[in-house]
């Protein structure tokens, strides 16, 4: 009867001792249930960044090839509208601006891959690669006599999931004239990752940033003909 009588309040804080834990358990996944819905359907995060990763100008062939990275580190979906490479000079107006590059570099390879519109999923990461038609002597007569150089860049489109629709324009590339007037090589005019969630209407000569890991690779072969 004694062993009973000593097992008794043992038994009951047994009981009590796992009641608690069970508890606390069930406590804690009501937590992390709240602060997942919370996430998922009552905060919002919208963040967007735009990466320059290489720039390519096969000059004497009058092609340009570009790779752009858009990571998505915020917990909602983004458009990209539009992606396309560009030329800063003058077209019908005074004023020199950006000027897209259309044409193909061949009829089966679009300018824009994927294709766009196009949504970059939460969380992830989508590489568009640019391939575009750049004659050596249109980009030598687009040359800024303030500069010396003529200017290649990215005009981009994109949406938040709110519905807001922002406009980035900026120069990637410089290439870099011999005395003669002719296209020598190339460099980078761009060593930081942008916000494709602000509008930045980037003219030359780009940012003034010392290299670093943000720096795209950049090359353009010298015109000689």
């Amino acid at each position: 009867m004694a062993d009973e009588r000593d097992k008794g309040p043992g038994l009951s804080r047994g009981l009590r001792a796992g009641l608690e834990v069970t508890t606390i358990v069930a406590l804690c996944a009501l937590g992390l249930s709240g602060l997942n819905f919370y996430r998922s359907y009552i905060y919002e995060k919208q963040q967007l960044d735009i990466t320059v990763t290489e720039v390519s100008y096969v000059t004497n062939q009058g092609e340009l090839y570009m790779t752009v990275a858009f990571a998505n580190g915020g917990n909602r979906d983004a458009a990209l509208l539009r992606v396309e490479p560009a030329l800063w000079g003058r077209r019908d107006k005074k004023d020199p601006e950006w000027i897209p590059l259309t044409d193909r570099v061949h009829p089966d390879i679009p300018v824009t891959v994927p294709k766009t519109p196009t949504v970059v999923r939460a969380g992830g990461v989508e590489l568009v690669t640019l391939s575009a038609k750049l004659d050596a002597q249109d980009a030598e007569q687009a040359v800024q006599s303030s500069y010396g150089a003529a200017f290649v860049g990215i005009r981009v489109a994109t949406m938040n999931s709110g519905g807001n629709l922002f406009l980035v324009h900026h120069p990637v590339a410089r290439l870099v004239l011999d005395p003669q007037g002719r296209i020598h090589s190339a460099e980078p005019t761009i060593h930081r990752s942008l916000s494709g969630f602000v509008d930045i209407d980037g003219a030359p000569p780009g940012d003034m940033l010392q290299s670093n890991r943000k720096t795209p690779f950049v090359w353009a072969d010298e015109h000689s003909s």
